[in-house]
């Protein structure tokens, strides 16, 4: 007999009479325990990635089969061979540190060599199980908002999500930044329904490595700190039956959100610190951001805005060398802008007299000139075009979720977009109607929708943020299914 068996049968004894009698509660349905469901959809979701990273996409052609597509993987390298944070040139602030580093790392400890396929090997086996983990995540971020039921469904789907495996074979950085949202929607949910220090640390943790994968994740504790303010300022006692004791008034409870989100702020800023200062070091206190080249991103938004590729006439890739293609037309834009003021977007090996290959230059001063030129231009189109702004920031609200090489993949990768987004919808609805917390996971990816929509809103951008939009998802499939009330969340939180 357990202990709810006995406390049950205690307080219907004769002499418990005395005892406040309380009710015993309804029979709920029978889940697996919760030590093996994580484990298992870390095998699940790691199983998944490793059969399209190892068996399918080798053997495909419907996604071109580079691993090392933007050149991160290159970096890697280079950190691995001990030449530091470099494309071969000098030191590099093009990018974010965290996944060359991640990658590196595993290079140099493998001690593999040769060509791509080789070297990445090892690379690719551990981003399987970054999305096996990542299965995790999503999982207990949804078992606490809506019951075990909607936290398997949710883990499983993030696990065969065509979005979710797409870059499991790559050095890209979609797959770990994939996790990093995750921990954010998780840390998030954690910190609404209990603003402590101790959770707003750990949103801070997982911001600052979402930013040290992508700097556009900077920002977000800072909203969602006002967010949860506003929400804990409205609470009063007993308004939250979910609620803890501690909860307090509105007013304290909104005191201690303020501190739970400025604690989130200190540790971003704790963690990026030393990234930044080793930036301030490299250019001469030229920069201390985390990665250049946001001014040139906001700049080829104004080429995928155009309606030959929003309205999917024009083809934005593919292996066609006598079509216009979008990389090759936003080259083109950056370099009649850079070539107004003597600099160019193309970088090309120079050739000594007798052939031989001279280094190129260094890369920070064409980084950081290139910054300048076309940061002045993004300043000139915000004062004298806002019109123009606002219509490249709405049309990229949508192509963030749709736009990839070809009008068929579009139309695919955007109707299944289109089903998640439909059902998180409507799960995100009916989880407000019925009182249960989901600003955290709504916010999240209204601000990456929004943040990408205002520099460069491409489809692949959208891909990490799935598997945490599949826990509205899930939920929303399961309520249209049953439309049951699910039952409250297991820790009794909110």
């Amino acid at each position: 007999m357990d202990w709810t068996q006995m406390t049950d049968r205690a307080e219907i004894e004769p002499n418990s009479s005395d005892r406040p009698q309380r009710r015993t509660p309804p029979p709920v349905p029978a889940y697996p325990r919760t030590t093996v469901v994580p484990i298992v959809l870390f095998l699940f979701g790691s199983l998944m990635a490793a059969l399209y990273t190892f068996v399918l996409f080798p053997r495909q052609s419907a996604i071109a089969g580079a691993i090392d597509v933007n050149r991160l993987g290159e970096i890697a390298r280079h950190v691995a061979a001990g030449d530091g944070f470099s494309q071969g040139w000098g030191p590099t602030v093009r990018r974010a540190p965290l996944f060359p580093a991640f990658a590196g790392a595993i290079i140099h400890f493998s001690g593999w060599q040769g060509p791509d396929a080789v070297v990445f090997r090892p690379v690719q086996a551990a981003q399987c199980l970054v999305l096996g983990l990542t299965c995790v995540v999503v999982w207990a971020a949804a078992r606490k908002l809506f019951g075990p039921r909607t936290a398997i469904i949710a883990g499983a789907l993030a696990a065969v999500a065509p979005q979710s495996l797409r870059y499991v074979p790559m050095a890209e950085v979609e797959t770990l930044m994939g996790l990093a949202i995750a921990l954010m929607a998780l840390t998030s949910v954690n910190l609404s329904l209990r603003p402590t220090l101790w959770n707003g640390a750990l949103l801070g943790l997982a911001s600052g490595a979402a930013t040290l994968l992508k700097p556009i994740a900077e920002l977000y504790p800072a909203l969602f700190g006002i967010l949860l303010w506003l929400a804990w300022r409205k609470r009063s006692p007993g308004s939250d039956p979910g609620s803890r004791s501690d909860s307090g008034s509105g007013s304290g409870s909104g005191s201690r959100a303020v501190a739970a989100a400025v604690c989130s702020l200190v540790v971003l800023a704790a963690v990026v610190a030393p990234w930044m200062v080793r930036n301030a070091v490299v250019t001469h206190g030229q920069f201390t951001g985390i990665g250049s080249n946001a001014p040139g991103e906001f700049l080829r938004g104004y080429v995928l805005a155009q309606p030959g590729y929003y309205l999917l006439r024009q083809d934005f890739g593919g292996s066609e060398p006598g079509k216009m293609q979008w990389d090759w037309e936003a080259n083109l834009f950056e370099d009649a802008l850079l070539r107004k003021h003597g600099m160019s977007a193309f970088s090309t090996t120079r050739f000594g007299p007798n052939g031989q290959p001279m280094p190129l230059e260094e890369s920070i001063p064409s980084e950081l000139g290139k910054d300048r030129i076309e940061g002045a231009e993004v300043m000139r189109r915000i004062r004298h075009d806002p019109q123009g702004v606002a219509a490249k920031f709405f049309i990229q609200l949508f192509t963030f979720w749709y736009i990839v090489e070809t009008r068929t993949k579009s139309l695919v990768v955007g109707g299944i977009a289109a089903a998640a987004i439909a059902l998180a919808a409507f799960g995100a609805v009916r989880a407000r109607r019925k009182g249960l917390v989901v600003y955290p996971i709504v916010s999240l990816l209204l601000y990456f929708n929004a943040i990408y929509a205002l520099f460069l809103g491409l489809a692949r951008y959208s891909m990490p943020l799935f598997p945490t939009l599949l826990i509205l998802s899930a939920y929303g499939g399961t309520q249209l299914l049953t439309g049951r009330t699910v039952r409250p969340p297991v820790d009794g939180a909110g």
